[in-house]
């Protein structure tokens, strides 16, 4: 548990190194800790599970599955065209995509995302960050003048990211707060595109968002079993980032 305190996603192989001791001793405390609900099992390692009633930090969210991330917002520029009025949602994922629209000059951003904004305004996009209470841990702006103010306009694309998604319960995220701000987005948005990793798949949070079918498009990993892969291009489009240099798309 320490270990996936510090390093909250590892496999099997690493903490058998770090722990010095076998496979199938790594295994069977893995499964114990995942029946007590404190773990969720990945294929070959592990991920730390938190309560549904707890957000983990800005920070610890910030530093995990960059290299999926990165590949994924990748694959999202391929849906940003010139002139297009552009909704980021806030989120880890949706700020990684920030940075790489830095240098757009030919778009318009809405976010709800202090952080994000920051980031866009250092570059050549004009931004708008909407009006409302500010989330301490998030930082993100939430509320009825939030709401209100996103209601006003219309967007052609949102970036929606999530804490956790499947075929069963959809997209889902802690606060609620927060999914009040990313409905809004996605009852003015033309297109509703969802980032999520394949370590998000099969996780649970405390409220939904949306049903898969719901999202126009979801940009994912290629750590997604093939399986998964078919059954969520049924009921919506999936594209998939490879971490190397190629991508491929379902749906």
């Amino acid at each position: 548990m320490e270990l996936l305190q510090s390093e909250p996603e590892m496999s099997i192989a690493d903490m058998t190194d770090r722990l010095g001791v076998s496979a199938a001793t790594v295994r069977r405390d893995l499964n114990n800790l995942s029946n007590q609900g404190l773990i969720q099992r990945l294929r070959g390692g592990a991920t730390i599970s938190h309560p549904l009633g707890i957000e983990p930090s800005w920070g610890e969210r910030n530093r995990e599955n960059i290299d999926k991330k990165r590949a994924i917002v990748r694959m999202a520029l391929d849906a940003v065209e010139d002139g297009q009025v552009v909704a980021l949602d806030v989120g880890t994922t949706t700020l990684e995509l920030a940075r790489l629209l830095q240098m757009r000059s030919d778009l318009m951003v809405f976010t709800a995302s202090v952080p994000i904004s920051e980031t866009l305004a250092m570059g050549r996009p004009t931004v708008y960050l909407v009006g409302g209470r500010v989330r301490p841990r998030e930082m993100g702006v939430v509320g009825p003048l939030a709401r209100d103010i996103i209601g006003r306009f219309h967007y052609d694309v949102f970036f929606l990211a999530a804490a956790g998604w499947s075929l069963e319960q959809g997209l889902m995220d802690f606060s609620i707060e927060d999914v009040e701000i990313k409905q809004a987005f996605m009852n003015s948005s033309n297109q509703v595109i969802a980032l999520v990793d394949s370590t998000k798949y099969g996780k649970t949070s405390l409220m939904s968002i949306a049903p898969l079918e719901e999202i126009d498009m979801v940009i994912t990993d290629d750590q997604l079993p093939n399986a998964v892969r078919d059954q969520v291009s049924e009921v919506t489009t999936l594209r998939v980032a490879e971490l190397g240099n190629g991508e491929r798309g379902l749906g």
